[in-house]
C-alpha cells in the first residue's frame, strides 16, 4: 500500500516539534489515544526534573498552513469545534503550523484574546517571528499547567479498598479556594501521584500482601467545599489506574478527559447534585433502604455459611475443595450483591454515612470472593487463603455491626 504524502508531512511535523519543543526545555509525548485536537503533550523540564506541568500542543504541517499571510503572521482558520474544544481544555493549547521546506515551526497560543470569530469560523494570526525552539523556553514556560500551593486543598480521607489482585486507594479532596480547570487539573495530578505512593494499609492483612508496593489504581473525589463533602456533592471524580495491572482485575475506567499522566476526569457533577438542581429526587431514603436492607441480610447469611464451613476446614475437619463447594452459593450471592450496590446511585445525604459502611463491608466480604476465584488460587497457597479468607471475614462483621448502628440512626 502506498503512503499518503500528507501523512508523511505530519508524521515529520510531529518530529520538529518534538526536537524544537525540547530544545525549548520540554518532553514532548505523542497523543496515542484518540483526543480530538490535540496531538501532544509537552511537559516543563526543569533541571532534568519533569515538573507535572503541561501544555497541549496542536499540530498542522505543510504549505497548504502558510498560504494566507497579514501583518507579519499566517492567518490559521481553524472551525468553530475545535475552538471551543481548545477553549474548554484542561492544559493551556497553542497551535504549530510547520513549514516542510524550511523545517521551521511557528506557535500561538489559543486564548479568548487570540482567536478571533469571523461569523463562520475562526482566525488565529500565527507570528512568524515566533519560532518553537530554546528563545520560546520563557514564553512556554508562563503558559504552562499552573502550580498549586499545599494549602489551596485539604487531602479529607484515604481509605484503602485494596483486595487481594489490586492495591487501591479512594481518596476526598476539599478545595480551600475557587479554582479554575487547569488549576483543578493540576492538584488531581498531583494528589493522586502522591496517594499511589503512600504505604497505608487497612490491616495487618492487606498490608502484608503488598508491603511496599505502589497502588495500581487511585479514585479521588473533589469538592468545592466541606459543606459540599459531607452531603457527597462532589465537584469532579477522577481515577487513575496502572497500566501494567492485569485488565481482569481493573476497575471499570471512567469517561472523561486524560489529564495527563494517564488520569481520567469525570467532570460532571455528582449524582446527587444533578438530583437535587433538576428536582428529579426518585432515588430516595426510602428507596436507598429498599436496596440496602435485602443486600445486608443476603451477606449476613451468606458470611454465616462461609464462617461455618471455614472453621471445619481450619479444624481439619474438611479440605479446601469441600470449601468451595459448600460456599459457592454464597460466594456467588456476596459478587451478586457488591456489584449491585457499586451500580447503585449515591443516597440521599441522611443516608451518607450508611452508604459508607456498606460499601467499605462489601469490599471486605468481596475479597473472598477474590482470594478464591481462579487467579487467587494461583496465586496464593491454601494455607494462606484460609488465614486471608478469615481475616476478611472477621473485618466483614465488625463492618455488620457498624451498619447496625448506622442503620437505626436513619430508621
Amino acid at each position: 500500500m502506498r503512503a499518503q504524502g500528507s501523512d508523511r508531512i505530519e508524521r515529520q511535523g510531529l518530529g520538529w516539534v518534538t526536537a524544537r519543543g525540547e530544545a525549548a526545555g520540554f518532553a514532548v509525548r505523542e497523543q496515542f489515544s484518540s483526543d480530538y485536537g490535540v496531538d501532544a503533550i509537552a511537559e516543563l523540564i526543569d533541571d532534568e526534573i519533569a515538573t507535572g506541568q503541561l501544555v497541549a500542543i496542536q499540530i498542522k504541517s505543510g504549505s497548504s498552513y502558510l498560504g494566507e499571510t497579514k501583518d507579519g503572521c499566517y492567518i490559521y482558520r481553524p472551525d468553530a469545534q475545535h475552538v471551543d474544544y481548545w477553549l474548554g481544555h484542561t492544559l493551556p493549547v497553542i497551535v504549530c503550523l510547520c513549514d516542510p521546506e524550511k523545517e521551521i515551526v511557528y506557535w500561538e497560543r489559543v486564548a479568548k484574546d487570540t482567536v478571533e470569530s469571523t461569523g463562520k469560523g475562526y482566525k488565529l494570526a500565527v507570528p512568524q517571528v515566533r519560532k518553537l525552539g530554546k528563545d520560546t523556553r520563557g514564553a512556554l514556560k508562563d503558559l504552562v499547567t499552573p502550580r498549586i500551593a499545599s494549602s489551596d486543598y485539604t487531602l479529607v480521607s484515604t481509605e484503602d479498598v485494596s483486595h487481594g489482585m489490586a492495591k487501591r486507594y479512594s481518596i476526598k479532596v476539599v478545595l480551600n479556594r475557587p479554582m479554575t480547570k487547569p488549576e483543578l487539573a493540576a492538584v488531581i495530578r498531583e494528589i493522586t501521584a502522591k496517594t499511589a505512593k503512600r504505604r497505608y494499609s487497612r490491616n495487618v492483612m492487606v498490608k502484608g500482601r503488598w508491603g511496599e508496593a505502589d497502588a495500581h489504581v487511585v479514585w479521588a473525589f473533589i469538592y468545592a467545599s466541606a459543606a459540599d463533602e459531607k452531603k457527597a456533592i462532589y465537584t469532579c471524580r477522577s481515577i487513575w489506574i496502572d497500566p501494567s495491572l492485569d485488565a481482569e482485575y481493573a476497575p471499570i475506567p471512567l469517561v472523561g478527559e486524560d489529564i495527563g499522566d494517564g488520569t481520567i476526569v469525570d467532570w460532571k457533577q455528582s449524582p446527587m447534585a444533578g438530583l437535587r438542581d433538576n428536582g428529579q429526587s426518585d432515588f430516595d431514603k426510602g428507596h436507598y433502604l429498599d436496596l440496602v436492607d435485602p443486600i445486608v441480610s443476603l451477606v449476613s447469611e451468606s458470611l454465616s455459611d462461609i464462617g461455618e464451613a471455614l472453621q471445619k476446614w481450619q479444624s481439619g475437619g474438611s479440605v479446601e475443595s469441600n470449601f468451595l463447594l459448600e460456599t459457592k452459593s454464597a460466594r456467588q450471592k456476596i459478587s451478586d450483591a457488591y456489584d449491585s450496590h457499586a451500580s447503585s446511585p449515591e443516597p440521599p445525604y441522611e443516608c451518607h454515612d450508611l452508604y459508607v459502611q456498606v460499601g467499605s463491608m462489601l469490599a471486605c466480604t468481596h475479597n473472598i470472593v477474590l482470594y478464591h476465584n481462579e487467579r487467587g488460587i494461583e496465586l496464593w497457597t491454601d494455607h494462606v487463603r484460609r488465614r486471608m479468607t478469615a481475616s476478611a471475614l472477621d473485618d466483614a462483621i465488625k463492618w455488620l455491626n457498624r451498619i447496625k448502628y448506622e442503620r437505626e440512626k436513619v430508621s
